[in-house]
């Protein structure tokens, strides 16, 4: 699917033609189910695979359509819209934050007096943090719409409509003996032929506000009892939306009350390929592939340490980066088996945008323990690694 970068477009396709592939170009206005049903049928594939969280109708629809290993139709809409999927959960007595559909101005004023405060307000399509508000008491209801309006129509991947849903944000426990976690997590789970296979328990670092995720570790170091519950949890919201085939990243929420659904993601975790395998040397893209096969899939096997993804995130203010560590010096860190830095001194990232531009480098680290892996990110978090200089309060151009 070209970006429009011709650069970036014509490097993926020599990338994925020197793997063995051949390419097929989705352009602009095509019918992109009927796409993958033609190339299918043209290559009698007996599976269909996606990795991509913003495909994942169109793989399934055409999936099923044609009779291969698929979600049920019937279970696809909920994988995407946060709306829809709230519904289906509650209907089935999963426990879930209150929360309310909003497409305009007005909407938003009547959902904040159901909803009430504090809240989140977000995209029921979003990705990454995108158009994703903190809603409290003194927060301008009308001046948020507009800003998240124009936000949207900047980024299209909460989809071709403004549409969002406004829910309770949810007051978290932190259960960890090091403080250093956050109040969150996710389970990483495959299911196969209808069969829940849970995977690990990632524990995560704390959110960068407004609500910028900064990475985190597996296995989870929770008391085993509270991984269960999260796995008894995560079961109850899979059954509830029907999904049969596919992998699932599902998070939640710690609270006193037990772990609280935030969303449902039919797809695998940023990061969780290669934590597994780090860890222990567990292939997802195979288990997936099985999936979309229709075959059963292996065992996770036991694991042999900790692996964390570190997306350390900018401070949410404009600021202008004035120092970045070289890949060697990111390498050298403990524990660090691969790491990118995304910006350059003097570059103004445009935090607004969500995780996809808050995102100061991607890296991944393996260690026996996952002390060491905390100390790295906390590293990371700090002015030795990245400074910045504050730009007086002006907008970047």
């Amino acid at each position: 699917m070209p970006t429009g970068d011709e650069s970036a477009d014509a490097g993926k396709q020599k990338l994925f033609t020197s793997w063995g592939c051949q390419i097929s170009t989705f352009h602009r206005g095509q019918d992109l189910v009927q796409l993958i049903k033609d190339i299918a049928l043209a290559e009698g594939a007996d599976g269909i695979l996606s990795f991509s969280e913003l495909r994942v109708i169109e793989t399934h629809t055409a999936a099923a359509e044609l009779g291969l290993p698929a979600n049920p139709l019937s279970s696809v809409p909920a994988m995407r819209d946060k709306y829809i999927q709230r519904r289906r959960l509650a209907e089935a007595g999963v426990p879930v934050p209150r929360f309310a559909l909003v497409r305009s101005a007005a909407q938003l004023v009547d959902a904040y007096r159901h909803v009430g405060s504090p809240a989140i307000f977000k995209p029921v399509t979003g990705a990454g943090s995108l158009a994703t508000y903190a809603v409290g008491p003194d927060t301008d209801l009308a001046e948020l719409w507009e800003t998240a309006r124009a936000t949207h129509e900047g980024d299209r991947r909460g989809g071709k409509t403004a549409t969002f849903i406004l829910e309770e944000r949810l007051i978290g426990v932190n259960k960890y003996a090091d403080k250093r976690y956050g109040d969150y997590a996710s389970v990483e789970s495959i299911v196969h032929g209808g069969q829940i296979d849970h995977l690990a328990v990632t524990d995560k670092f704390p959110l960068t506000e407004p609500f910028r995720e900064n990475g985190g570790i597996l296995p989870s170091v929770l008391p085993t009892a509270d991984i269960d519950e999260l796995y008894s949890a995560a079961s109850a919201a899979i059954r509830a939306l029907g999904v049969t085939h596919c992998a699932l990243h599902t998070e939640f929420k710690l609270t006193a009350a037990g772990p609280m659904t935030i969303e449902v993601n039919c797809r695998v975790g940023g990061g969780v390929t290669e934590q597994l395998y780090y860890a222990a040397g567990y292939d997802i893209i195979r288990a997936l592939a099985d999936t979309a096969l229709g075959k059963n899939v292996s065992s996770i096997g036991k694991f042999k340490g900790a692996s964390a993804i570190m997306l350390p995130q900018i401070p949410p203010r404009h600021l202008e980066i004035t120092h970045v560590p070289t890949t060697d010096e990111l390498l050298a860190l403990p524990g660090v088996v691969s790491a990118r830095a995304n910006y350059v001194p003097g570059a103004r990232p445009r935090w607004e945008q969500g995780t996809i531009a808050g995102t100061l480098a991607r890296m991944f680290a393996s260690a026996p323990d996952a002390g060491t892996l905390l100390e790295t990110f906390d590293y990371l978090m700090s002015e030795r690694c990245f400074s910045y200089a504050e730009l007086n309060g002006l907008s970047e151009q």
